[in-house]
């Protein structure tokens, strides 16, 4: 133990007048222990004596010993720590002593039984003891096993070698070394070869470089460090200044933990239908719910390998990465005060709230409607080849005209009772023979406006194409073919209907406009072949057909829109709205949506805001005065916006038109005042259509006059919402 081996120390380094000595005061306890301890240390010396012996005679003779008396000089010949008498009473472990210092016991023997504290003591009975028993000096205390132990001649020695630095055996030869031969883990084979001349010659380039060196420091070019300033001390100043620790690092965010849905045998709610999964399949993939389609398995090892999983890996380490990420505190702030004070809808009244009529008489999606100016008379166009013009009273069909081809558009003139129709690769100007009432302050009749439009609509002499027409069709191309005029020939279905004049087009048309003045109609068409072809300006009158744009930055065209008071001409291509000049014939401004894909745009009466519908879902407000940067950026619908309209009248009405078969209503007023912005209030969203193939309200037109708007569907369907 440590107290012996303590003891031992102190003995060696102590003078020699301190070492035990025999003539001192007797203790009859001590000298009886002592004489116990020598008995039991001779017994054990003879015991170890006779048992070499009898080994020695079993060896000679060649008999086996009895089992019993071999284990027991087996046992005699090992060393004292394995014998029966010396092996471990405590069975504590490594439980440390000072836990029994308040106890009576230090620990549990084998059986159980608690060893009570024998070796107890202060110093003044240690030194008592060193002067009564003359073996004191070489016994160790076992406060463990709490018992005493007295080291042998040999021990000594042992000691007395490993003090010395010396092998604890005498035994151990020292002086001789056995020589492994392993070629194969030799590092560094020998080598016989001289050393080369460069190891003890002065290397050319270090004098090169030192040299130089002394050549720079004589130029003084090379100057020793300044010396360090000294520190100045203000010894009226309040406090030092802290140093600013930087931010605390901010730990990552943490996953979502899978739910039931990650399942590899989800429950049956959490599985995809047929409508679900192509749902799924068709959604943007910002906006998908789950990263993927819940799949049931019987087994988890028949789960299959996940094919995203380095593409998730990589995101992952993306948002890690590249996403800012602060620390903030929360605030105090009542939620319902960041919101704006809005007014209430029923202050903002009038605006459409139920459907009032229904036109029905088409049998497939409806692509188009229209309004004719003094607002009797509506106009639908529908993938059914068909083009219905409705009462909008009564609901009733008036005239039908029916195409080779699906109907894409349609748009009344605004000044006279007159339409412009897409339909089979080209478009038809109609004159509906409809007489209407004069409106107020409308000095012509209706014999006038119509000897009018007959005229109009007669092809002149210099839109005339020179030669047969069928041979014009075969040399012409697409591109010239979109501007050429032609007349419709007479005693044909389409010319008793009311079709007069028909331009070819490059694909289909998508939208038709026309000029506030009605001399101009302006068509899209998005997939026309030539860049050319896919917006073209008609000039009725002039019967001549102009192409503004060469080819143009940013997609293709979308949507168009003439400006109400100027002669400015909006134009949407997939990604950003560019306003031109036609008069002066020059790009003006550049206005950059945000937007994914644009789906329409419109103009507001008073010119100055124009408002674009997204595929992405979004409704983007932009104020010309303001600049380049949208103004507002809506969002009301969870499907593509297919059409926004402002009303064309003096009600601050704006209809947005959405895949999810719903309308929303704005209260959309401008105010006249440049130092106040828009007040922008929605008022109420629209229900009554039904998603047809994926397709919701594809078109929506309002009233001239009234707070009315007509919305078309994929549903077959045609509504008056009043």
């Amino acid at each position: 133990s440590l107290a012996g081996w303590e003891f031992i120390l102190q003995r060696d380094c102590a003078p020699s007048s301190a070492m035990p000595d025999s003539s001192g005061p007797s203790d009859d306890r001590a000298a009886g222990k002592r004489k116990r301890e020598q008995e039991r240390g001779d017994a054990a010396e003879e015991r170890r004596k006779a048992a070499k012996a009898e080994q020695a005679e079993d060896d000679i003779d060649g008999e086996d010993s009895d089992e019993g008396d071999s284990d027991e000089a087996a046992d005699e010949d090992n060393s004292s720590d394995d014998s029966q008498d010396d092996a471990p009473r405590n069975r504590i472990g490594n439980v440390p002593l000072e836990w029994y210092k308040d106890e009576d016991h230090v620990g549990y023997d084998l059986a159980g039984e608690k060893i009570i504290r024998t070796l107890s003591g202060g110093e003044i009975d240690a030194l008592l003891e060193s002067k009564d028993n003359p073996n004191a000096w070489r016994t160790i205390k076992d406060h463990k096993n709490q018992r005493e132990i007295v080291l042998t001649d040999t021990d000594l020695e042992v000691i007395r070698r490993i003090r010395k630095r010396m092998t604890p055996s005498a035994a151990t030869d020292t002086t001789t070394m056995v020589e492994f031969d392993n070629p194969d883990a030799r590092i560094h084979p020998l080598n016989s070869a001289h050393p080369p001349k460069s190891r003890f010659l002065p290397s050319k380039w270090e004098r090169m470089r030192v040299k130089k060196l002394v050549a720079l420091l004589r130029e003084g070019k090379i100057r020793p460090p300044p010396p360090p300033e000294p520190e100045v001390w203000d010894l009226w100043a309040d406090d030092v200044p802290k140093r600013r620790k930087g931010p605390p690092p901010l730990p990552a965010p943490k996953l979502i933990l899978p739910g039931h849905a990650e399942s590899y045998n989800p429950p049956s709610e959490y599985l995809f239908s047929a409508e679900e999964k192509k749902a799924w399949e068709e959604q943007d993939e910002t906006d998908r719910a789950l990263s993927h389609i819940p799949e049931r398995f019987d087994a988890l090892r028949r789960v299959p390998a996940y094919k995203e999983f380095i593409v998730d890996r990589f995101k992952r380490c993306l948002d890690l990465y590249l996403v800012p990420r602060a620390l903030r505190q929360r605030m105090n702030v009542d939620p319902e005060s960041l919101l704006p004070k809005l007014p209430s809808p029923k202050d903002l009244r009038p605006f459409p709230t139920h459907v009032s009529v229904s036109y029905e008489g088409h049998t497939g999606m409806v692509r188009g409607v229209a309004v004719e100016a003094s607002g009797q008379w509506l106009a639908t166009v529908s993938s059914d080849n068909t083009l219905i013009i409705w009462e909008v009273a009564s609901g009733r069909p008036f005239r039908s005209i029916k195409f080779n081809g699906p109907a894409t558009a349609v748009a009344w003139s605004p000044r006279c009772t007159m339409l412009v129709v897409a339909a089979e690769d080209a478009i038809f100007f109609v004159d509906p023979g409809i007489e209407t009432a004069a409106r107020p302050g409308e000095e012509n009749v209706s014999g006038e406006v119509e000897v009018s439009i007959t005229s109009m609509l007669t092809l002149r002499a210099a839109a005339k194409p020179q030669g047969d027409d069928e041979n014009a069709d075969k040399t012409e191309g697409a591109k010239a073919r979109a501007v050429r005029w032609r007349a419709v020939e007479p005693e044909t279905p389409l010319y008793t209907s009311g079709c007069r004049l028909t331009i070819s087009t490059d694909g289909d048309v998508q939208q038709v406009t026309w000029h506030p003045k009605g001399n101009y109609c302006a068509a899209v068409s998005p997939k026309a072949n030539a860049p050319s072809n896919q917006c073209i300006i008609h000039a009725l009158h002039q019967q001549k057909s102009m192409r503004p744009f060469s080819k143009l930055k940013g997609g293709q065209v979308q949507s168009c829109a003439f400006h109400p008071t100027k002669p400015h001409f909006i134009v949407a291509t997939m990604r950003s709205v560019r306003i031109y000049d036609l008069q002066k014939q020059e790009h003006l401004k550049q206005l950059v949506s945000g937007a994914r894909w644009i789906s329409s745009v419109t103009v507001h009466n008073s010119g100055d805001h124009v408002v674009v519908g997204s595929y992405d879902r979004r409704l983007v407000w932009f104020d010309l005065d303001f600049g380049s940067k949208p103004y507002k950026t809506l969002q009301y619908h969870d499907r593509a916006v297919r059409c926004a309209a402002f009303h064309p009248g003096k009600f601050p009405l704006l209809a947005c038109a959405s895949d999810d078969a719903t309308v929303s209503i704005l209260h959309t007023k401008v105010f006249t005042d440049l130092m106040q912005s828009p007040m922008i209030v929605p008022v109420k969203r629209l229900r009554d259509h039904a998603v047809h193939q994926g397709l919701g309200v594809l078109s929506c037109a309002w009233h001239p006059t009234q707070p009315w708007l007509f919305t078309a569907g994929a549903d077959h369907r045609v509504y008056l919402w009043a």
